[in-house]
């Protein structure tokens, strides 16, 4: 305490370096602070990068090149869509290849290229190819474009269904274990006619793998006749970049 006696500072210099020195300890203090985090981040483990995960997104099994190798019924197919005898033979003895694949903007692409075998007039034997391509938004209908021997005007509506197992019905009324049948995944096309024309059928496709060979496209398309359903199987073998490439041999 001091004494009355004593001389006070006049200028107040003391009040005013104690309050530099606290200015000073709080600089200190959160520089200190400052170098303390700069340390542990300096500390803290790098994170690990990986070349895999800049890689993109694998194809689905469905996407591909594929080449028909055979055909079932295809004929009783065509037939109840009333194409005739000789577009048929037509038809069955052409080359077909079909290319799946879904698009950035998420639509299915689909193309059908089928190479006729013919004669030109001179007797040359010919191949001539034909492209038919159609692209689908899943859930959303879409006018189709057919082939030129499919002579109905179809409004089409693709449905995506994923791979999953359900437990089948019991084989009799005792208490037996369920078998799980499995659902593959697959695509399936929904084609409803326009009642105006001539042909009016209404005709289902479906494109899956073969449970046993994945490469091979299994294509069932069925279509609603007079007396009952007709079923068509063609299956399709996937076709590899090597396969699609040219040959060029020198001789």
């Amino acid at each position: 305490m001091t004494s009355p006696d004593m001389p006070q500072c006049l200028t107040g210099c003391a009040h005013t370096y104690k309050e530099a020195r606290e200015v000073q300890k709080e600089r200190e203090k959160g520089r200190n602070e400052d170098e303390n985090s700069m340390k542990s981040r300096r500390e803290r483990k790098p994170r690990s990068f990986c070349l895999s995960n800049l890689r993109p997104a694998l194809p689905d099994p469905l996407e591909g090149t594929f080449r028909q190798f055979q055909s079932n019924d295809y004929e009783k197919y065509l037939e109840t869509l009333g194409v005739g005898p000789m577009i048929i033979s037509m038809v069955i003895r052409a080359n077909m290849v079909l290319k799946i694949n879904q698009e950035i903007d998420k639509r299915w692409k689909f193309v059908y290229e089928t190479s006729i075998k013919a004669k030109s007039m001179r007797g040359f034997s010919t191949n001539t190819p034909k492209l038919v391509e159609n692209k689908f938004v899943v859930g959303e209908a879409t006018a189709e474009l057919l082939d030129d021997w499919d002579q109905r005007l179809v409004e089409s509506v693709l449905e995506s269904y994923e791979e999953m197992e359900t437990p089948s019905k019991t084989c009799c009324q005792i208490s037996c274990p369920a078998v799980c049948e499995e659902h593959h995944r697959r695509l399936v096309l929904i084609q409803t006619a326009r009642t105006d024309q001539k042909i009016t059928h209404d005709s289902t496709i479906v494109y899956e793998l073969d449970k046993e060979d994945p490469d091979v496209m299994v294509v069932t398309s069925r279509v609603g006749g007079e007396l009952e359903d007709v079923v068509a199987i063609r299956r399709f073998r996937r076709q590899r970049e090597q396969e699609n490439e040219r040959r060029i041999s020198v001789i």
